[in-house]
């Protein structure tokens, strides 16, 4: 048991600190609502490789991949009701994962397999996820180090850096494809329903912390992390559901985070309303 735990606390700060730096691109780019529908394409995946008798993490990750590149090239084409597209792929992946569930529970019985979709287990982190996780990470941060110059530019203003003669669409293409790597390649450990808690929780806590943008990025990382490898603990400790003990532990993260930020500028304001002394 000792192995599987130290297999799935290494795939947890894996897992939490890409999800953290990938959760921080697509806020400040904007494209928050599309990853929230890759998501859940990516448990569609899930569920139908249920069905198909395949490695939910390999279809949950055709699918999420796929969905990122359509979804993306679809928005570079049109100009209005982008969210409502989002939110008909996020509608339309849910039902599929919920139906593709019912059938793989009646016709394959592959209760035990479903929970750990909808959920996550500490179980179901082997050798060959974790090599998946460390080639999606090398693969990540050489794609940040190689286009640096012009991802910044983006982060600063995307109007902008198109102005200027960056492919702007390409690397939004390229984020989402990131998206849904990184998504289904976390599915085991958090679960299909809980995942995005990890792309979400550590940047908005993040944004308490610091206002800088580099800084916001190395805290979300760090808070991901620290988020997924908590839960772990704590989940193995009590005997909980993996994926909702991380979403928890990111949840109380980012309430500490949003009360620390309310005390400080409250003492800030305070000192400044100080009288001098003479």
């Amino acid at each position: 048991m000792l192995e599987f735990l130290g297999l799935a606390l290494l795939a947890a700060v894996l897992s939490g600190n890409l999800c953290g730096a990938i959760g921080f691109y697509v806020q400040r780019l904007k494209i928050t609502t599309l990853s929230f529908s890759v998501a859940h394409a990516a448990l569609a995946g899930a569920s139908i490789g249920l069905i198909l008798n395949l490695d939910p993490v390999y279809s949950a990750m055709i699918v999420a991949v796929a969905s990122a590149l359509i979804l993306g090239v679809i928005f570079t084409r049109v100009e209005y009701g982008r969210e409502l597209i989002s939110m008909a792929v996020f509608s339309t992946s849910s039902a599929i994962a919920v139906f593709a569930i019912y059938l793989s529970n009646v016709r394959v019985l592959a209760t035990a397999s479903i929970a750990v979709v909808l959920w996550g287990s500490l179980l179901a982190i082997t050798v060959e996820k974790l090599i998946l996780l460390l080639l999606t990470l090398f693969i990540f941060v050489l794609y940040i180090l190689a286009y640096k110059i012009q991802i910044d530019s983006m982060l600063y203003d995307v109007k902008m850096a198109e102005a200027e003669g960056i492919n702007v669409q390409m690397h939004m293409l390229i984020m989402l494809f990131f998206a849904g790597l990184i998504i289904s390649s976390s599915l085991r450990l958090t679960g299909g329903f809980l995942v995005f808690t990890l792309l979400y929780n550590p940047v908005a806590a993040s944004f308490q912390i610091s206002r800088r943008a580099h800084m916001q990025l190395l805290v979300s990382s760090i808070l991901g992390a620290s988020s997924a490898s908590s839960g772990l603990i704590v989940s193995y400790i009590l005997d909980w559901p993996v994926g909702a003990t991380i979403a928890l532990v990111s949840s109380i993260i980012l309430l500490s985070a949003y009360i620390a930020k309310i005390i400080v500028e409250a003492a800030r304001r305070r000192c400044l309303s100080c009288p001098m002394l003479g």
